[in-house]
């Protein structure tokens, strides 16, 4: 992982280089944060697994959340108001919440084909993945807890890489190859719009990862550069050629996955609907429509069950 401070322009370099744990073969590609607890969250699609890092801890505060029960994670989003992790694994057509802290993981929505991305609006109380390919593509959202889920636009293709811009309520997402194109639409499904494409054909560059962050898009093109553009401007783009690293021919060596923009503005306070206990729960709290009274539900890690005060998970079987 490489951190750099965008706002020295082109000529920007990487200020702190961390070695994530994954071994040889690792492809991390979904990333996240919680400002408040100085944590970064990915996921390794190679090896299957979901870690953590402490910010200020470089290579050494690192630990896996989640090895087991996962296939190819390659969403994720990290929920700051009421701590829970949200992952998408492609091969399992799934989308999971994960404790953060202790590696619980409750599996929330399943049948979701070829889900590709996660993102995640706690203010609001929606979280939204892309799925499917070409003729099934969709973008979708549903409260927190994966029930109400409804389809904001099919007017897809080959979906990617997934980022909401909290300021404006719109999602930005990438599409792959003959498609070569970054495309937004506002989050009630309107004003759907292609905002940036190269040349297009299966052997040409794509975008392939994204993050917003205020005024700006930043993406991967390929795995070869990193670009940043003014989301209202985004023909004229930033390559930021001082990060990349070539052998010999000419051939980039540190081939870029996964981007994100880290700002304490993505995560400002807001009170928590589960408020100061967890909601009662012994273990997920997971916010739902927010007329409902209460405005959560209780939910138990994969393998345990909801006691009848709908609170309580237990390994027994409710009578």
């Amino acid at each position: 992982m490489d951190i750099f401070d965008p706002s020295d322009g082109a000529n920007a370099t990487a200020i702190e280089r961390i070695n994530l744990m994954g071994g040889w073969g690792g492809a991390s590609c979904s990333i996240d944060f919680n400002y408040r607890g100085n944590m970064i969250y990915w996921a390794d699609y190679y090896v299957s697994k979901v870690y953590s890092l402490k910010a200020d801890g470089g290579d050494q505060e690192q630990k896996v959340i989640l090895g087991d029960g996962l296939d190819f994670p390659e969403g994720l989003a990290y929920d700051w108001i009421h701590n829970n992790l949200y992952v998408s694994d492609f091969r399992q057509h799934e989308i999971m919440v994960i404790n953060p802290e202790t590696g619980a993981k409750k599996t929330l929505i399943t049948d979701v084909p070829d889900v590709r991305d996660v993102e995640v609006d706690p203010k609001t109380g929606w979280l939204y993945w892309i799925c499917g390919w070409e003729e099934t593509a969709v973008l979708m959202k549903s409260a927190l807890d994966g029930q109400n889920q409804v389809v904001i636009s099919s007017d897809l293709d080959r979906p990617r890489s997934l980022s909401l811009d909290y300021d404006e309520q719109k999602l930005y997402w990438t599409e792959l190859p003959p498609f070569n194109s970054i495309k937004s639409i506002s989050v009630d499904g309107e004003n759907l719009t292609t905002v940036y494409q190269t040349v297009t054909g299966r052997l040409s560059t794509p975008p392939k990862y994204l993050t917003i962050s205020r005024d700006y898009i930043y993406w991967n093109q390929g795995h070869e550069s990193i670009r940043r553009a003014d989301k209202q401007q985004i023909t004229e783009n930033t390559r930021y050629r001082k990060l990349e690293e070539h052998d010999a021919n000419g051939k980039t060596t540190n081939l870029f996955m996964g981007i994100l923009a880290i700002d304490p503005r993505k995560q400002t306070e807001s009170p928590s609907l589960c408020g100061d206990n967890n909601g009662g729960c012994s273990h997920f709290c997971l916010p739902t429509l927010m007329q409902s009274i209460p405005p959560y539900n209780c939910a138990c890690p994969d393998g345990m069950n909801l006691m009848n005060d709908n609170s309580t998970c237990s390994d027994e079987t409710q009578i």
